[in-house]
């Protein structure tokens, strides 16, 4: 009897402290939470207010900071989701061949080609404006909108080829054998198997693209001009000159309204256990 009973107890013990070690991490896990999600809160909650020094009185909140958002500002906003949407459509176009030749095609030099591709991760976005800026003005590039998509479309290839190697390495090579065997020919395959495995991770990486060119600021503020101006650039040069305007924070707002819903889209469309990251490498 006593036996069974020194037995059980470092099962209470353990479930006991099991427990407890659930508890201090959900609160760890939810102060995270907190501190990612409450600059986003102030953000918007300031855009109904118009003003940095929000207060939870719901007599401050309105809509006039949106209603005075000037037509300058949308057409940059406008700009800025056209440039941004194109950019991610030909960095992925451009990514995607090329991780799959250096996967697949086992090209010599692929892992070195992978990591030249990471070098505008490494250098700063500033470095990179003016050595873009020393190329684009020969070639009459600057404050204009070719300039500006091929700066964002350089900006996003490594982000690009990172997801799409990874999906690929993350892919069996035996679903491409088997369309082989069968007697399709490598660009077939590609199309008709490949390309549809690795779709949903492809779509997770549009939306890490989207945003990363939706708020780009250092690389274009070397680029833009007044015939081709971001939203973040407009932002800047308004606070700069003007301090922080009421239609400037409802942009702001706006912006992460832009967000959540690419996000939302994304999210319904490919479920919760993609947006979770686990596509990224699972095998099989």
């Amino acid at each position: 009897m006593s036996a069974s009973v020194e037995t059980s107890m470092p099962t209470r013990r353990w479930t006991f402290g099991g427990l407890f070690g659930k508890g201090l991490l959900a609160v760890y896990v939810g102060l995270m939470l907190i501190w990612l999600l409450f600059p986003i809160g102030l953000v918007l909650l300031a855009s109904f207010q118009g003003k940095l020094e929000v207060s939870l009185s719901l007599g401050d909140v309105s809509l006039d900071a949106y209603k005075a958002i000037p037509p300058a500002y949308w057409e940059a906003f406008w700009f800025t989701v056209r440039i941004a949407l194109t950019a991610t459509i030909m960095a992925l176009l451009v990514a995607v061949p090329a991780a799959w030749a250096m996967n697949r095609g086992k090209l010599t030099g692929s892992r070195l080609m992978s990591n030249l591709v990471l070098i505008p991760d490494v250098v700063p976005q500033l470095i990179l404006g003016i050595a873009l800026l020393t190329v684009f003005i020969p070639l009459h590039l600057s404050n204009s909108f070719a300039g500006v998509l091929l700066a964002l479309v350089a900006l996003s290839l490594s982000t690009g080829l990172r997801f799409a190697e990874a999906l690929l390495a993350g892919l069996p090579e035996e679903y491409e054998h088997a369309a082989q065997t069968l007697g399709a020919d490598r660009l077939t395959t590609f199309r008709i198997v490949t390309l549809p495995l690795i779709a949903p991770g492809i779509a997770i990486a549009a939306l890490f693209i989207f945003m990363q060119n939706l708020v780009t600021f250092e690389l274009l503020f070397f680029i833009a001009g007044p015939n081709a101006t971001p939203i973040s650039i407009r932002l800047f040069s308004d606070i700069v000159d003007r301090g922080v305007v009421p239609y400037a924070i409802a942009m702001a707002g706006i912006l992460v309204y832009v967000a959540v819903a690419f996000y939302t889209m994304v999210a319904v469309v490919l479920g919760p256990k993609y947006m979770a990251g686990s596509v990224m490498s699972r095998k099989g």
